[in-house]
C-alpha cells in the first residue's frame, strides 16, 4: 500500500515583500559586517537575526514560540529552503540576540538608515521626534555597558511607582520612516535629549537645514541655540 499523503499548510503572507526589501537594502551584508559569523555556526547568525526581524514585522511571537512560527512559514519564500525548521529554536535566537548585543549597534543602525535613505530616496527635509516611557515590573538590577538603567522618572504610563526606560524615536515626514532611536535611563528628561538627537540626525541628513519638529520640551535656550548655531 502507498504511504498516506500528509497535507501541511505553510504561511507566506508578507514574507516575499519583506525578503525583497532586505535584498534591495543589502541588509544581510550590513548585519554580517557588524555581527560576523563564527566558524562553528551551523547557520550564519545574520540569517537568524533577519528571520527574527521578519517575525517582529509580521508575527511578534515571544521567544519561546518562535520555533513554532518558523515551522509554520514557507521557507522557500525567503530563501531559507536549505535550512531545517527545527534548527531555529529559542536557544539559537537567544544566542543570536546576545551576539547582536555585543556588536556596535549604534553604527549598525546608522548604516542601515543611510542605506535606506539612499535606496528609497527618502526626503529628510522634515523630521519629527517624540519620546515615551516603557515601564517594567520586577527587579532588574544594574545597567547596560552604555550606562542605561531602569529608573523612576516622569511616567507617561501614569505609574510613578514603577521603574522605566525612556524611548526616543525620530521619523522622517516622507512615509513616517524611522531614522533614529535611542533608549535612555528612566530618569532622563526630554529637555536634555534633543541636542544629542539633532547631532546624530545631522550625520545622516544631506545638510543641516532640515526642519526638526518636537514638542515644547525642545524650547530651552541651550537646545535651540545649539541647533540654530549649527
Amino acid at each position: 500500500m502507498a504511504a498516506p499523503r500528509i497535507l501541511k499548510r505553510h504561511h507566506v503572507g508578507a514574507l516575499p515583500l519583506l525578503h525583497a526589501i532586505v535584498k534591495r537594502l543589502g541588509l544581510r551584508e550590513t548585519i554580517k559586517h557588524f555581527v560576523p559569523t563564527h566558524g562553528n555556526d551551523q547557520i550564519p547568525v545574520v540569517d537568524t537575526l533577519i528571520l527574527l526581524g521578519y517575525n517582529l514585522s509580521i508575527g511578534k511571537e515571544p521567544l519561546y514560540e518562535l520555533s513554532a512560527w518558523v515551522d509554520s512559514i514557507d521557507h522557500r519564500s525567503i530563501g531559507y529552503a536549505d535550512y531545517a525548521p527545527d534548527k531555529f529554536n529559542d536557544d539559537r535566537f537567544g544566542r543570536a540576540l546576545n551576539r547582536l548585543y555585543e556588536a556596535d549597534r549604534a553604527s549598525l543602525m546608522t548604516e542601515i538608515v543611510r542605506r535606506c535613505v539612499r535606496t528609497f530616496d527618502l526626503d529628510l527635509q522634515r523630521i519629527h521626534n517624540d519620546s515615551t516611557t516603557l515601564k517594567a515590573y520586577g527587579e532588574y538590577p544594574g545597567k547596560t555597558r552604555s550606562g542605561v538603567a531602569l529608573k523612576r522618572g516622569n511616567s507617561k504610563d501614569h505609574r510613578p511607582d514603577l521603574k522605566q526606560l525612556v524611548f526616543s524615536l525620530s521619523l522622517c515626514a516622507d512615509g513616517a520612516v524611522p531614522v533614529h532611536h535611542k533608549v535612555y535611563s528612566g530618569n532622563r528628561t526630554d529637555d536634555t535629549t534633543h541636542i544629542e538627537t539633532w547631532n546624530t540626525l545631522r550625520k545622516i541628513t544631506p545638510n543641516p537645514e532640515f526642519l526638526y519638529v518636537a514638542d515644547c520640551k525642545l524650547c530651552t535656550d541651550e537646545q535651540l541655540s545649539h541647533i540654530v548655531g549649527n
